[in-house]
């Protein structure tokens, strides 16, 4: 196919994808975290985590070479999820090397995260039971189809093979949760093509689940409680505080300034963190112009960063 010009250009035809998704909350927040991955990249990406948990300083560094003469092999063999982090080194040590990795990669790991501000929402229009999953479920097609499109809009066709949850009681019997975001999508957007039915739920700790996905959903988790404890800075933890530094050099820059095209971390176009909503939802009747209008820009990114204030001092008179 030809420009205006008369120049070829470049086909993209279709794109692969799976979707590793979590959540977590607090404060009044509740925070959703999708990492995107190019199916041709996946064994790459999952490759890459699993030797930056080898901790043979004899060996060349590659996941599963070393089983038999590595005395460090059981121990890094572990569950990785950000609240435990600082319960044994060894979960300390990968988180690290996970953090560099992620700020080492420029074009495999694609993410998005969406807070959203519970305490702004009108949580009457989201029914008189489980009324977080019932946002949770709403927002979760709004997050897939903000980041998806926005990543892959060179792309004529984009497939979804597969969906993966962290294990979640609550969205697992949930009524609509499990298939309605992918029924939502597939009959109303042209471009976007689900595989699968439902999402599919797994744990989290690959020794229970038996799924190398599950290093994935670690890794999720791990970029997910980072953003979480910078924005929030609920755990004072130290091994957790020494981790979220570590990430602020690009969470703070995604927050701050996420058009930068210059940044060294190249992240615009793969990984974004945005905030719902701005305005405060609540008592604004449906059918008032005010809510239409402030819905179109309700989505945003400047937020205070409370990690940045932790060696401050407050006087007291």
């Amino acid at each position: 196919m030809n420009d205006l010009f008369g120049n070829q250009k470049d086909k993209h035809p279709v794109i692969n994808l799976n979707l590793f998704c979590d959540e977590a909350e607090s404060q009044g927040w509740l925070y959703l975290g999708i990492l995107i991955i190019p199916a041709d990249r996946e064994n790459e990406l999952i490759q890459d985590l699993l030797n930056c948990r080898c901790g043979n300083p004899a060996k060349n560094k590659i996941w599963g070479e070393c089983v038999d003469i590595c005395r460090h092999h059981a121990k890094n063999n572990t569950h990785i999820h950000f609240k435990d982090i600082h319960k044994a080194k060894d979960k300390f040590f990968i988180a690290q090397k996970w953090v560099e990795y992620l700020l080492s990669d420029r074009e495999i790991i694609h993410f998005y995260i969406l807070g959203l501000d519970i305490n702004k929402i009108d949580l009457s229009q989201f029914g008189e039971r489980k009324q977080q999953s019932n946002i949770y479920n709403r927002f979760f097609r709004t997050a897939i189809l903000k980041s998806v499109k926005s990543y892959f809009h060179k792309w004529d066709t984009i497939v979804i093979d597969n969906i993966y949850h962290d294990n979640n009681l609550s969205l697992e019997t949930h009524k609509h949760f499990p298939w309605h975001p992918i029924f939502f999508i597939s009959s109303n957007d042209e471009k976007i093509t689900i595989k699968a039915k439902n999402v599919t739920f797994i744990d989290s700790d690959h020794r229970l689940s038996g799924s190398q996905y599950s290093h994935l959903i670690q890794f999720m988790d791990l970029v997910l409680g980072c953003t979480h404890n910078c924005l929030h800075h609920t755990s004072k933890d130290n091994d957790k505080e020494i981790i979220a530094l570590q990430s602020l050099k690009l969470i703070q820059r995604i927050i701050d300034k996420p058009n930068n095209l210059n940044s060294q971390y190249n992240y615009v176009g793969r990984q974004k963190i945005e905030f719902f909503p701005k305005f405060d939802f609540r008592n604004l009747n449906e059918s008032e112009l005010e809510r239409e209008n402030k819905r179109m820009s309700a989505f945003y990114t400047g937020r205070h960063i409370k990690i940045k204030d932790r060696n401050q001092i407050t006087l007291f008179n």
